[in-house]
């Protein structure tokens, strides 16, 4: 039996699990393992949207059991802790999800591991970020985000917050996570004022959006960083650029200039590492992020047996490129590419190499709304582009659930969209 374990069901690793699965499953020449310490997987672009409210979190989470239930593949709740390449075992931490002080140690043999960790905020080790930031790489922090702005709410309707002082947000880094969460947030905030908490309407609530970039969306295109721009600033939010953070505390945020801003929430987007896990893993050969390095066929340069991509791998395909960013796009090519790449090397053929085919890039503005380039740099806005923005999550649902079911989840999707607004 040919046993694949695949550690990390993000995008990419629930992708790939679920065509194996549909491919392979019932092979019983075949093992399929996917293990995650999460118990179940939102996609992570959305998690703006939980942080506001506006995601309907039991039609767009997917619990991980019954999907491999579902998919023909098993799970288990666990950790990545230690990877044995000479005896092709890793070590997995199961903790009890009943009592996380009940942890026990599993040895899971493989014959061909995959890698698709994902990645987490890089705090740069700048003092105080890590203490006074929140983050929103996870289902629970974007809960946390949302449940300290309501409850930041209900204090200044109670008068624990002085209206003459005002509630100032800043989300550090404006890239599209930084943007989109915080136009999501302002629109958060004027729907709260003209519902359960009207008295925000008297309140000075002052959201700053800070880089350290000469402007927004550095990856983007001038034309579409000037049009965000124009977006933000008609709905008053205040935008930083070329300002290096030095230090953050429970107050304010420091620059390097001197400068100085204050911030009763601060959220941090600014930059991506790799998990912690691959930072402690020896005999393998990272970038300066921690990421391991691939060769195209998405084998690490360490071991044949074992693969990465999504977030987690340093993909250069062309010495004269940089590698591939981290972006969903890329995961879900990856993972369609493995999906086939790993039945020819379970049958021993030669392995193919990876292409990636850039589809473009879009922010959303609001539900209706969106702006980004696709098609080598066509320029798009408006209801259109928020169409295509759609289309891209609704791709990664077909990929995890097949076109009937997600056209099912659309229906009760619209049925039921409004504004968790607690």
């Amino acid at each position: 039996m040919h046993r694949i374990v695949i550690v990390g069901g993000g995008a990419g690793g629930l992708e790939l699990i679920t065509k194996l699965g549909d491919k392979l499953g019932k092979n019983k020449e075949v093992s399929l393992l996917l293990i995650d310490a999460k118990l179940s997987h939102v996609w992570k672009p959305l998690l703006h949207e939980v942080a506001s409210g506006t995601l309907d979190l039991p039609t767009n989470e997917v619990n991980y059991l019954i999907h491999s239930n579902q998919h023909n593949y098993d799970y288990i709740y666990g950790s990545l802790i230690q990877i044995d390449k000479d005896q092709k075992s890793i070590q997995v931490e199961l903790t009890s999800v009943t009592n996380t002080e009940n942890k026990t140690i599993q040895a899971i043999e493989y014959d061909t591991l995959i890698l698709a960790l994902g990645s987490q905020s890089n705090d740069f080790n700048i003092p105080g970020v890590r203490e006074h930031c929140y983050f929103l790489d996870s289902l629970h922090e974007a809960k946390q985000i949302h449940d300290k702005i309501y409850m930041s709410y209900i204090d200044m309707k109670q008068n624990f917050i002085d209206i003459n002082s005002g509630y100032n947000v800043a989300i550090i880094g404006a890239g599209a996570t930084g943007v989109e969460l915080i136009f999501e947030l302002a629109t958060l905030k004027k729907i709260m004022s003209e519902t359960i908490f009207y008295e925000l309407k008297n309140f000075k609530i002052n959201f700053t959006l800070i880089d350290s970039a000469e402007r927004i969306l550095a990856a983007l295109s001038t034309k579409v960083s000037n049009e965000v721009v124009d977006q933000l600033q008609a709905i008053g939010i205040n935008i930083l650029t070329n300002c290096k953070v030095s230090s953050v505390d429970s107050e304010s945020i420091y620059f390097d200039d001197g400068r100085e801003i204050k911030a009763d929430l601060k959220i941090w987007t600014a930059g991506i590492k790799a998990p912690p896990i691959l930072e402690k893993l020896t005999d393998f050969e990272k970038d300066n992020l921690h990421r391991l390095k691939v060769y195209a066929t998405l084998q690490t340069y360490a071991n044949p047996n074992i693969f990465a991509f999504g977030d987690c791998a340093h993909c250069q395909l062309d010495a004269k490129a940089p590698p591939l960013g981290a972006r969903a796009q890329v995961a879900s090519q990856q993972a369609e590419f493995l999906a086939n790449s790993l039945v020819d090397r379970i049958a021993g053929k030669k392995l193919p190499m990876f292409r990636f085919i850039e589809k473009g890039s879009i922010v959303s503005i609001d539900s209706h709304k969106a702006v980004g380039e696709i098609l080598g740099g066509l320029v798009i806005y408006g209801q259109v582009a928020r169409a295509t923005y759609d289309a891209l999550y609704k791709l990664h649902q077909s990929n995890i659930h097949g076109i009937e079911k997600t056209l099912q989840i659309m229906k009760r999707d619209k049925a039921s969209k409004k504004i968790k607004l607690h």
